[in-house]
This record gives C-alpha cells, sequence and structure tokens, in this order.
C-alpha cells in the first residue's frame, strides 16, 4: 500500500493536552458555578474530575495491558428530593474519558508480522489510546448529607486509536481486520456503572468519590471493552 494513501488518524498527543485542558477548565468553571448558586446541601448541577485504573476485556484484553487515564464531566438535577441531603434524585451527566494502555508484547509480534508492507518492522512499542464522550442519566441516593451512592447508564461517542513507537502508525489486529488504511477507529459506545459518594462537610458540598463504570464499544469497536475503577472529586 503507498504511504500517501495511509490515513494517520492515531491520536495526536497534543490534541489530547488540548482536550485535557478543556475537560479541566469546563470542571472548574462548572463546579464555581455550582458552588455560586446553590447551598451545600440542594446542588441544582454537578461537576466532577477523576483518576482512573483501568482493565481491558473483549479482544482488546490480550491486545494490551492495564493502565491509567482521567475522566471528568457535570451535568444538572432533573429531580430534587423532597428533603435536602435524603432520598432519590435524577441528574442527566455528560462526561469525557481518556485512557492510555500499552501494547501486550504478542500483540505488538502479531501486528509486525500481519504487516505486508513492512513499515512497522523496526517498532518497539505500542500504546493505544481510548476516548469517549457519554451521555448518562444517574440516579443519586442520599443515605444521608455526607454519604449516599448512584447508578448509570448511557451512550455516546467512542475512538480506539493505536500508535507506534520507532515505525509508522498502524493498529494491533483484531478478528475484525483492521487494517494499515484504518489506523484508528470511531464508534458508538454504551457505558453503565456506579459509585459512593461521601462528603467532607457535614452539611455537603465538595465530595469524594469512588466509582466502577464499563465501556463497550459498538460496530468496529466492538472488540472492546473498558472496564475503569475511578477516585475523584464531586460537587
Amino acid at each position: 500500500m503507498p504511504q500517501e494513501n495511509i490515513r494517520r488518524i492515531a491520536p495526536n498527543r497534543n490534541r489530547q493536552l488540548v482536550r485535557a485542558a478543556l475537560a479541566g477548565t469546563a470542571f472548574l468553571l462548572l463546579a464555581l458555578g455550582c458552588a455560586a448558586q446553590d447551598p451545600p446541601q440542594d446542588h441544582s448541577c454537578t461537576a466532577y474530575a477523576a483518576v482512573e485504573y483501568t482493565t481491558p476485556h473483549g479482544r482488546d484484553g490480550s491486545n494490551f495491558t492495564h493502565g491509567g487515564g482521567f475522566q471528568a464531566g457535570g451535568g444538572f438535577a432533573v429531580t430534587r428530593p423532597a428533603e435536602p441531603g435524603k432520598g432519590v434524585e435524577l441528574y442527566i451527566t455528560v462526561g469525557f474519558m481518556y485512557n492510555r494502555l500499552a501494547a501486550t508484547g504478542p500483540a505488538l509480534a502479531q501486528a509486525i508480522a500481519s504487516d505486508t508492507t513492512h513499515q512497522l518492522a523496526s517498532a518497539t512499542s505500542a500504546h493505544g489510546s481510548f476516548e469517549a464522550t457519554t451521555l448518562d442519566p444517574t440516579v443519586n441516593y442520599h443515605i444521608s448529607r455526607r454519604f449516599g451512592v448512584y447508578g448509570f447508564g448511557g451512550f455516546g461517542w467512542f475512538r480506539r486509536g493505536v500508535e507506534f513507537s520507532g515505525a509508522h502508525p498502524s493498529t494491533l489486529i483484531q478478528s475484525g481486520g483492521l487494517t494499515l488504511d484504518r489506523l484508528a477507529a470511531d464508534s458508538g459506545v454504551v457505558d453503565a456503572g456506579g459509585g459512593i459518594n461521601i462528603g467532607l462537610r457535614h452539611n455537603g458540598g465538595l465530595m469524594v468519590y469512588l466509582e466502577a463504570r464499563v465501556y463497550h464499544g459498538l460496530a468496529i469497536n466492538n472488540g472492546t471493552t473498558l472496564v475503569p475503577v475511578s477516585v475523584g472529586v464531586r460537587w
């Protein structure tokens, strides 16, 4: 395949940094807006940011190792509990996730062996980058003003890309037949999960949260399932 026909659509690191900065800025602005509008125990909006440790499953479970990433997002309340700090409320939230996972040795070797153009012969390592933006209706149950649990499920956009070190970019081989002219792929995604909120003050406000979530790619990315466990802060 002529090199000029190869579409380099593996994620660009500068673009990833810009997205991370935008997500962090949006989180900060939304948190400040929430703090200015509501008393701590009665939020009409929410914002969150966290670091996460992710395990890949599906076909990508053998292609990539465990790795780290981050998430950030925010939303607004659709329903409110009758008594502040107790009961059930529904939020509509939008979240962004990014993870970078190292390729396994066997997966890299298979990609090199399957490359008939020999552009990967000098590759020394590879990383997968995974991005998702999802819309997630979220149900919060307040046990008290300091403790609560929540669950959510939704859908959105997903990108899986692979970047090689020491060679031209390509993609790890999946049974779906990804080739050199499709270095990354966009698709839909579904996600679901839940977590625990722990307030840092008795009357509410800033919280620490622990969350487990599942992302499953659709269409061309249906071989990718990610399970991140996150620790972060939420307003």
